[in-house]
């Protein structure tokens, strides 16, 4: 069940009930349903938003692939890169911008 269905059922529970809105318990606890019915709505938003930011990141990865692609060719480095580390495999530290003699990787 999700959090908006969770809310809705809270509110149907407090109607079902025949809850007594007009004493101050009654109007704060009413009060915390409105509000939650509020940010659920709102997380419902972000959750949407963040959806499609996903999908736009997605298009352009795709995008700044071919415009590699387009570049360097047929994903020579990408060929060079793989032969010498498996994607099993863990990629030392020292190989992300290695410009000294390098005892685990090799590289100079």
């Amino acid at each position: 069940m999700t959090t908006t269905e969770k809310v809705a059922h809270l509110k149907g529970v407090m109607e079902g009930m025949e809850f007594d809105t007009t004493t101050k318990e009654g109007k704060l606890l009413s009060l915390i349903v409105d509000i939650l019915d509020d940010l659920t709505a709102e997380v419902s938003e972000i959750e949407d938003d963040l959806d499609t930011l996903f999908d736009f990141a997605d298009e352009l990865d795709e995008d700044l692939g071919d415009v590699e692609a387009d570049l360097y060719g047929d994903d020579e480095y990408d060929d060079e890169f793989d032969d010498e580390y498996d994607e099993d495999e863990d990629m030392p530290e020292c190989c992300v911008g290695c410009n000294d003699d390098c005892s685990t990787c090799g590289q100079e």
